[in-house]
């Protein structure tokens, strides 16, 4: 059976390389919700996988497909891709000194087994007291736009993060030890 990650992240490609002996990559072109939909933040995640997912299974339904979305979530608040710089470094601030959560939901999805298996991850993370030098000096060095919260830990994370809980990859884009949990259930034989 072929399996598709119905995303074009290359953090999620390469996460997924571990575990997997192949696969192929194709983007879902779906409408993404927003927690601001009604909805929790992490019903609106697993609605996104779901939807990405979905949307890939409809076009190879002999084909098992990885749908995932990453949130990260304060006090109850959603923060998700910034829309500039401006935005990315008033994310940053707020989460100085304090522990937010990085939560990433899966869906899998096999038309013509009529699968649907959907689960998620959550990690802590919790940054240093960061200063304003701090910040500029970590958006001088990493591209954020694309990226949930502002950051990526495995990208001079370091400057950023004291410490954090839960699996690393969950924080990165793909808790790839659940994942393999999931694939194994399904019956998936191309794990490494």
């Amino acid at each position: 059976m072929d399996l598709f990650l119905a995303s074009e992240s290359p953090r999620r490609r390469e996460l997924l390389g571990r575990i997997v002996k192949a696969f192929r990559q194709e983007s879902a072109a779906v409408c993404e919700v927003t927690a601001t939909d009604g909805i929790t933040p992490l019903q609106a995640a697993q609605l996104n996988a779901a939807m990405k997912a979905q949307a890939v299974a409809q076009q190879h339904p002999e084909s098992l497909v990885i749908g995932a979305d990453t949130i990260v979530v304060m006090d109850g608040k959603l923060y998700g891709k910034p829309s500039d710089l401006a935005e990315a470094f008033r994310f940053l601030q707020s989460f100085s000194g304090r522990t937010h959560s990085v939560i990433t939901a899966v869906a899998l999805r096999c038309s013509c087994k009529a699968l649907e298996d959907d689960f998620y991850a959550e990690s802590q993370v919790k940054f240093h007291a960061c200063s304003a030098e701090d910040i500029n000096r970590y958006l001088s060095l990493v591209p954020v736009l694309d990226k949930a919260g502002a950051y990526g830990i495995q990208e001079y994370g370091e400057i950023l993060v004291e410490s954090f809980s839960g699996e690393l990859e969950n924080i990165i884009g793909l808790p790839i030890r659940l994942l393999r949990r999931h694939l194994e259930q399904t019956g998936y034989n191309g794990l490494l």
